[in-house]
């Protein structure tokens, strides 16, 4: 099963103050921590499988070749102002869960701390100026440690992920300080106002949803969704997979759409470029975290951005990926990677068709892992995995869908499992 998440934050804090002759005093600030509390899987009648849209069946391919090592560094957050960042506890897992860890760099305002259950280590202060560093995954027992470098645990923490600039902290787009020139955001809720982009001659269409309070010196998450088979900007466009509430104003939106429905790789690689560097050039961006969720033949279309892309895509959630059309590469690098499906889906979809790929690519360990109970689901992250890559597969019982609701439940538990996937990433 998936890492429990578990959060704590840290300050220090400082007061100056001038008295005929200047002097400093320093003032501690404590640790915290809380925990998630794990919600077990109800039985009884077979759950819902969610909003279906017709992805059709996986089309073949070769299995993914293994990408080339990647090291990994002090991660870097998103603000240089405060510490570590927190993360969301997933309901869907009993272990341990990943926590971020403090500031990094020279000058670093204050450190950050970290816990897990059964007392994981607390981070180190860092100096002043700094960015907050990303802190590494635990398992059961132990954590990550803080601090100025992603170290690991006495006991099963891993290190964190990696870094992308000199400093040690996140890797600012070229929309940094600028306000947005002809990009609209999108209503909460509806899916418009409508953007537009012309690629290869031909008009296409896109969503963006920015923060109410967006910062244009604040580098946001980013975060591309794609459409299943026949569908279009208002099939997830409205609620972002329904990650938009989970973010609480720490990523940005962008919804794609397929000409008539039905994903080409030939043009539409061109197209969520443009998009991508279009969002970049006016909006502020953490470019080291771009990330990627698809449904069916959007899972499929997730694939191929992803391993076409090496370098460019932070993370990828494919739900009952498929396609009539085209398969998943037969190489790819490293990518963090959640794959879910429901036990009465379409034939030929399978862990071995979706997240092992991914598993071998990242050098995690291949075992058959456990299908989901009557009625419910159940989340289990691969061993052996880098910190930095893990790949987590979702079994639930159910049918073709995205947000599938366990038997007796009224909402569905995928978006909270999908966010803890993605958000200490």
């Amino acid at each position: 099963m998936p890492q429990q998440i578990r959060s704590a934050r840290s300050s220090n804090c400082r007061c100056r103050g001038l008295l005929a002759l200047c002097f400093l005093l320093g003032v501690g600030c404590s640790n915290s921590s809380s925990s998630g509390t794990p919600s077990g899987s109800s039985s009884g009648g077979t759950g819902s499988g969610g909003t279906s849209i017709n992805g059709g069946a996986l089309g073949a391919g070769g299995n993914v070749g293994s990408g080339g090592a990647s090291g990994t560094s002090a991660a870097g957050g998103a603000k240089g102002s405060t510490g570590g960042a927190t993360t969301a506890s997933d309901p869907t897992s009993s272990t341990g869960g990943k926590s971020a860890s403090g500031g990094t760099s020279a000058g670093g305002a204050s450190g950050g701390a970290n816990s897990t259950s059964n007392g994981g280590q607390t981070g180190g202060t860092s100096g002043g100026g700094g960015a907050a560093a990303t802190g590494g995954s635990s398992t059961q027992t132990g954590g990550a440690s803080g601090g100025n470098s992603a170290a690991s645990s006495a006991a099963g923490g891993s290190g964190g992920s990696s870094g992308t600039d000199a400093s040690g902290g996140a890797k600012p787009s070229e929309g940094c300080s600028k306000t947005p020139s002809t990009l609209k955001s999108a209503t909460p809720g509806q899916a418009t106002p409508v953007n537009t982009i012309s690629v290869g001659g031909t008009n296409r269409q896109f969503l963006v949803r920015w923060p109410s309070d967006y910062k244009n010196d604040t580098p946001y998450r980013l975060h591309i969704g794609l459409h299943g088979f026949g569908g279009g900007l208002d099939e997830n466009g409205k609620d972002n997979f329904g990650l938009w509430s989970l973010s609480k104003n720490t990523t940005i939106f962008v919804t794609l759409a397929a000409v008539g429905g039905s994903w080409d790789p030939n043009v539409d690689l061109a197209y969520a470029d443009a998009v991508v560097k279009q969002v970049e050039s006016e909006l502020c961006i953490d470019t080291s975290r771009v990330m990627l969720e698809g449904f069916s033949q959007g899972g499929a279309m997730a694939w191929v951005l992803t391993c076409s892309r090496p370098g460019i895509y932070r993370a990828a959630v494919g739900h009952s990926g498929g396609s009539p059309t085209f398969s998943a590469p037969s190489t790819c690098s490293p990518v963090a990677y959640l794959g879910s499906l429901g036990l009465s889906d379409v034939a030929g979809n399978s862990q071995a068709t979706q997240t092992d790929r991914f598993a071998k690519a990242n050098g995690c360990t291949i075992e058959t892992l456990p299908t989901a109970p009557q009625g419910g689901h159940i989340c289990t992250a691969y061993k052996g995995c880098p910190a930095a890559f893990p790949v987590t597969w979702c079994s639930y019982d159910g049918g073709h869908g995205f947000q599938p609701t366990d038997s007796g439940q009224s909402t569905t538990w995928m978006p909270a499992a999908v966010w803890a996937f993605l958000s200490p990433l």
